[in-house]
């Protein structure tokens, strides 16, 4: 007895939808590790691109804007100290220039650079094209499945959309280098560590970025000592103040 059509139709719908969920299966399979490995790269990127659009910003303070130094009526040092309310403005600027990237990544904005190389990329609306200014759109070839290098580039695109997650970190530090008699050299560094998770549909990935930039510095002289012994292995050495007035 043949089958009925009703049979038949059931075992259709059956093997359609097996071989349906397989190829998802399949491409999933295929394309989350080539997915996970572009997730890192962005992240790294944007990561880096934040701390360029905060360091921009931060670089415009210099070494008497974060000090303050005071000197008495004869020229000599008396205190110096960092400016709370200058380093507080630094922090609050560089995070809110990190906080302002991240969100204009995720308005899917074209990037924009201090020096292009070649002219921005002119979008006429609509999918085509997308991909080229949407810096959280990528696109993997249906061909990547397989596999196969030779055929990793055909096939239809699957555009993937990412979301960018920021946070970041900052803070300003000094490094003192001594140099002649009660003088030191002050270098100010701003150190930034940005967090950036890239969120995808598959998975997400959290990648840390942390560099330390040089923004001034500037030597702080001491008043001379009466008597200076050096490192301690000499005999002091008397400077005759009377001595160096009359001359």
């Amino acid at each position: 007895m043949p089958p009925s059509r009703r049979s038949i139709l059931m075992l259709t719908l059956i093997l359609f939808f097996a071989v349906v969920g397989f190829s998802f299966y399949l491409i999933n399979v295929k394309i989350e590790p080539i997915v996970i490995d572009i997730a890192k790269r962005k992240a790294d990127e944007f990561a880096t691109r934040a701390i360029n659009s905060a360091v921009y910003y931060v670089e415009e303070y210099g070494f008497e804007d974060i000090l303050n130094i005071t000197y008495d009526n004869e020229g000599n040092l008396v205190t110096y100290n960092r400016d709370p309310a200058v380093i507080s403005e630094i922090n609050r600027v560089a995070t809110d220039r990190v906080e302002e990237y991240f969100a204009h990544v995720n308005r899917g904005e074209q990037l924009e650079f201090e020096h292009n190389l070649h002219e921005p990329y002119d979008y006429e609306g609509g999918a085509d094209g997308r991909v080229q200014i949407d810096p959280t759109l990528i696109e993997i070839p249906l061909g990547q499945v397989t596999g196969n290098s030779v055929l990793a580039n055909l096939g239809p695109k699957i555009p993937i959309n990412m979301e960018v997650v920021g946070a970041v970190r900052t803070n300003v530090v000094e490094d003192k280098e001594e140099f002649g008699i009660n003088g030191a050299w002050v270098s100010l560094y701003i150190n930034v560590e940005a967090d950036v998770q890239i969120i995808v549909p598959f998975t997400s990935e959290v990648r840390t970025v942390h560099t330390e930039l040089y923004l001034d510095g500037g030597a702080i002289m001491g008043k001379v000592p009466d008597f200076y012994g050096g490192d301690g292995n000499a005999p002091d050495i008397a400077v005759p103040k009377d001595d160096l007035q009359s001359d």
